[in-house]
């Protein structure tokens, strides 16, 4: 049954895809071994999410990531607009080459860790809750805006934050440039 999910035919268009990977202890030749699980969930056309594909890997590199992909292209995937991951190399140079022309979007989630973990812990609580309102904007220019304003309140109480804010900008609001149609 795993075998016939794995490799079944993605007969469905999925716009947008999240890739991931979750790391778990497995037991190999008589000892537990961490491996990483490669996990690619779509979202049709009806905007319903599904787990597309999923794949054991020792590491998350490039070349994994690319295999993967690989295997996802060969079952049917295509025409994909926005595939959303995680800041790791591997994965995001994996997503360039195989996924020429799709943007790509820095999850929101992880870089809002990034962010707390360069924040002054007595600042976390308000920059978690000022980062919803960048995340929230509806259009490039109203998160620029937002943007600024954050630049400009933690630019001397939190500057790493700051900085990863201003680099990183790009990245978490890419959606925001993806046509609607």
């Amino acid at each position: 049954m795993v075998h016939a999910f794995r490799t079944r035919p993605l007969e469905k268009h999925y716009p947008f895809v999240i890739v991931d990977a979750l790391y778990l202890k497995v037991r190999e030749d008589h000892r537990v071994q961490s491996r990483g699980l490669l996990i690619a969930v779509g979202v049709n056309e009806e905007g319903y999410r599904e787990i597309i594909g999923f794949q054991v890997a020792n590491t998350e590199t490039e070349s994994s990531w690319g295999e993967f992909f690989a295997s996802l292209k060969e079952r049917g995937l295509k025409d994909v607009r926005l595939i959303t991951s995680d800041n790791h190399k591997g994965l995001v140079n994996a997503v360039k080459r195989h996924f020429q022309g799709t943007t790509w979007q820095r999850c929101q989630t992880h870089f809002s860790r990034n962010m707390l973990d360069h924040t002054p812990k007595a600042l976390q609580p308000e920059i978690k809750e000022d980062l919803r309102q960048l995340y929230e904007a509806v259009d490039v220019d109203s998160a620029r805006k937002v943007r600024d304003q954050l630049l400009g309140k933690y630019g001397m109480k939190a500057p790493k934050a700051a900085a990863l804010l201003d680099e990183s900008f790009d990245d978490v609001t890419a959606v925001l440039a993806v046509p609607l149609k």
